[in-house]
């Protein structure tokens, strides 16, 4: 018991030191811990945490947990902080199960948390035990009566949290398949860490599943999903994710059902379906849309319908303006007749030169926008279990939604057979002359 050195600690206030491995301490002051060099005789790191009651070391030395009353703070080696868990029952004890989870128990569970912050529950306790080793979904530990005991625990959401953490997506895959992990909390963790795509495959909910694929941009799966729901809202959301991904043929079905016609009619204007467009105006006709009429007319480069919309509508002046720029002669003087009839002013040209306006021709008419080719992650190529990419979406787009009489309960619009392909086909945009 003799003293052969001494060396002064950082703080006056040091009350506890806890070992770390050669030459190295830890020192326990006021609402602080010192990594204290022997040699050196100097703190080389601190960390504020509080008052901590036990210092366990992961088996390669690489990470620490400090243990207080009612906390948890993980740190690397260097006395950097990774993480912190705040409980509000006591803390009894713990240990590391390999390097990055650190198992703990409280009052009435076992917890864990690794090193990027994630916890959780392993399972409830009758009774408070201390834990002293960990391995696997065993741990050892002592009751209050001082019995060794060893109880086998589900640390599958652990595991599935780690190796996503870690990108070993083979291991994720193999835990998705062989067991039975699901429920909101899952869910919502996936979709917290950017994973929907994984997400997907624990739900079986349509509103759910169609939530995560529009945010993971699975067009096929949700459009299976807005099927099954058929609510207008989601067909909103499905036209609108479509349309970024330049997936017309979806676009044009969201559209349809929720019966959004200026946009179905420019989606048409777009994609150069002439053939669609001139049904489109059929349609307003019926429909008594006078904008509507007028709009597709004008994507149509229809002057004749323009001109006579216009008449129907009382706008003589700008009917004869129209027809005089556009060389329909007759018109024009029979127009011009009735403004005179009338003694109204003829209206003079605005350009001594103008300009006719049609339509420009669209860059793409049949096919979906061309993308990317990008190759499946891991999760798509084994959990999708042969699953059609784009074949679920075509199958889908070539008998539902294309009869305009399905939009509106039929017969809404009249009796006459609307069906914008003209033969009950699917998909692709007409004709463009």
């Amino acid at each position: 018991n003799e003293v052969t050195k001494k060396c002064a600690p950082p703080h006056a206030s040091t009350d506890c030191l806890f070992p770390v491995g050669t030459g190295m301490l830890l020192l326990r002051s006021e609402e602080r811990i010192s990594l204290f060099d022997v040699q050196q005789r100097k703190a080389v790191a601190e960390l504020s945490t509080p008052a901590v009651k036990y210092v366990v070391w992961s088996p390669d030395n690489s990470h620490v947990a400090l243990l207080s009353k009612h906390g948890v703070v993980i740190a690397n080696k260097k006395l950097e902080q990774l993480c912190m868990v705040h409980e509000t029952i006591r803390i009894k004890s713990g240990a590391w199960d390999g390097n990055e989870v650190f198992v703990y128990s409280t009052l009435n569970h076992i917890k864990y948390c690794l090193i990027n912050g994630d916890s959780g529950i392993i399972r409830t306790l009758d009774v408070p035990v201390y834990i002293s080793r960990v391995s696997g979904g065993t741990v050892h530990c002592l009751d209050r009566e001082g019995k060794v005991r060893k109880m086998v625990v589900d640390v599958t959401e652990c595991q599935f949290k780690l190796s996503l953490h870690k990108k070993e997506f083979e291991r994720v895959i193999r835990i998705i398949k062989q067991s039975r992990l699901s429920g909101h909390a899952i869910i919502a963790y996936l979709q917290k860490k950017g994973f929907p795509q994984v997400a997907l495959h624990f739900v079986s909910d349509e509103q759910t599943r169609f939530n995560l694929a529009v945010e993971c941009g699975n067009v096929d799966i949700a459009l299976q999903a807005a099927q099954a729901l058929d609510s207008k809202e989601n067909w909103h959301r499905l036209g609108a994710e479509a349309l970024k991904h330049g997936n017309h043929q979806v676009v044009e079905m969201a559209y349809q059902r929720t019966k959004d016609m200026e946009k179905l009619s420019f989606l048409y204007l777009m994609t150069g379906n002439i053939d669609k467009l001139k049904k489109m105006l059929k349609i307003a006709e019926m429909r008594s849309d006078v904008m509507g009429r007028f709009h597709n007319a004008l994507y149509l480069g229809d002057v004749p319908e323009r001109v006579k919309l216009l008449v129907e509508a009382g706008h003589i002046p700008l009917a004869y303006i129209t027809a005089l720029t556009y060389g329909l002669t007759e018109q024009a003087e029979a127009l011009s007749q009735q403004l005179t009839a009338a003694g109204l002013p003829l209206p003079e040209p605005l350009s001594p030169a103008p300009k006719m306006l049609y339509p420009a021709l669209p860059i793409s008419r049949d096919s979906n926008w061309p993308l990317l080719t990008v190759s499946k992650g891991t999760f798509e190529r084994t959990l999708a279990g042969g699953g059609g990419g784009g074949a679920t979406a075509d199958s889908g787009l070539g008998d539902a939604g294309l009869d305009l009489d399905d939009m509106d309960g039929g017969g809404g619009w009249g009796d006459d057979d609307l069906d914008l392909d003209g033969t009950g086909g699917g998909g692709g945009g007409g004709g463009g002359g």
